[in-house]
């Protein structure tokens, strides 16, 4: 497993000496990692924001920007990197206090050779792994709690509607079973009337069952959210106007991407009658202009849930990425 564990980590290497990025490269690569290398720290930050990477490897001393800077600004966007600090100059190790602010695991010494470079880039790995895999499990909690209350927040609608439209089917039923006062043509309107209260059963029912879609084409997709959200449509005499070339599978979990299109719509229906979604390929962008930060940020933690979700806010226009 510790094999396999350091072939798939991606280690980023950042210093402004070439020399030093080549022979660490050379020396982690032997040894079966993936290295990625960069001597220029704005464009290592660039790239960390779009990529996702288990341990970075950080010059301390820099002329462009110094490490304590770079990780700085790292830790806006990301607080899960392991980072290791290097210095060439033993007698400037970095100040415990920068090292716990700033969430830095550790620091080498560039002088000591490959053996501690190595054994201190795997047992980040480890760290890494470690990390990981606690995130996982509390995704996973933080998941099944949200679908509960997502699942019992909409079970308490469905049973209104059953409720409902059984007034409807109990009524008529009575009506067709009577011999008397009932002509034929009666008889017919109610019989249909208790068709479409069961076919509206039926579908309240298939929609509860969302869970387990799996991956679903735009149309499935449309429907179900048309289901789950029927009352409040029709409460509001609202419209989700969904937009789309071809009807695609999205390849992705139709649930989460059903919990953030819901939450984005819920949000929409306090102010507007029309939500327009346009569908393009892997990313779904809302139409509605949208300047609630407490949504984006329980859609983020959504997201979470999957790490095949990106959620992208700009200006109030909001994009979901799969």
């Amino acid at each position: 497993m510790e094999e396999n564990m350091y072939k798939e980590a991606r280690v980023l290497v950042v210093d402004d000496i070439e020399e030093v990025l080549s022979a660490t490269k050379s020396t982690l690569k032997f040894e079966g990692m993936n290295v990625i290398t960069y001597s220029n720290p704005k464009e290592a930050l660039e790239f960390l924001k779009n990529n996702k990477i288990d341990v970075l490897l950080l010059d301390f001393f820099m002329p462009e920007m110094n490490g304590d800077k770079f990780i700085e600004e790292l830790r806006r966007f990301n607080n899960e990197t392991v980072i290791i600090l290097r210095t060439g100059y033993s007698d400037k190790v970095p100040p415990m206090e920068m090292l716990d602010s700033l969430n830095i695991q550790g620091y080498i010494d560039k002088l000591k050779g490959d053996d501690e470079l190595v054994l201190m880039t795997k047992s980040a790995i480890k760290t890494s792994y470690l990390y990981k895999k606690l995130l996982e499990q509390k995704n996973e909690i933080n998941k099944l709690r949200y679908s509960n209350e997502f699942l019992g927040k909409f079970f308490g609608k469905v049973l209104g509607q059953i409720r409902e439209e059984s007034m409807v089917i109990g009524p008529l039923s009575n009506i067709l079973a009577s011999t008397e006062g009932v002509t034929e043509e009666e008889r017919k309107r109610f019989a249909e009337d208790i068709n479409l209260a069961i076919g509206k059963l039926v579908e309240m029912t298939k929609t509860m069952e969302f869970d387990n879609l799996g991956e679903v084409s735009i149309s499935k997709l449309n429907e179900t959210l048309n289901n789950l959200l029927d009352i409040e449509l029709k409460m509001k005499y609202a419209k989700i106007n969904l937009e789309y070339n071809e009807d695609v599978i999205l390849k992705c979990d139709s649930k989460i991407l059903i919990y953030m299109l819901v939450e984005i719509i819920e949000v929409i229906l306090e102010n507007e009658k029309i939500i327009n979604i346009n569908i393009d390929n892997s990313k779904i962008t809302i139409q509605n202009k949208i300047n609630n930060e407490e949504l984006i940020n329980k859609l983020r933690r959504i997201a979470e849930f999957d790490s095949n979700f990106k959620i992208n806010n700009i200006e109030g226009k909001i994009s979901i990425e799969i």
